[in-house]
């Protein structure tokens, strides 16, 4: 395989992981205000610090597999 295609194939990598952030940072976002949540009564229904709310919502880091379907199952996604 040469560098390019190596090159090309971990930039669509990191594209995709970006959007998929993205998108779950927007679901979380838009669940909270629908709900008119603060972070904090937000934080609490899911389970999680009010700090990795903002990470989540901002898209800095996301949910390990687990916390993933115990969030999907909070927002209904």
């Amino acid at each position: 395989m040469s560098f390019q295609t190596k090159r090309k194939i971990i930039r669509d990598r990191r594209r995709s992981s970006d959007a998929s952030r993205r998108s779950l940072s927007e679901r979380l976002y838009d669940w909270r205000k629908k709900n008119d949540l603060s972070q904090s009564e937000a934080a609490l229904k899911l389970k999680i610090s009010k700090r990795t709310l903002q990470e989540w919502e901002h898209g800095r880091s996301e949910p390990r597999h687990l916390a993933m379907e115990a969030v999907g199952a909070v927002i209904g996604c």
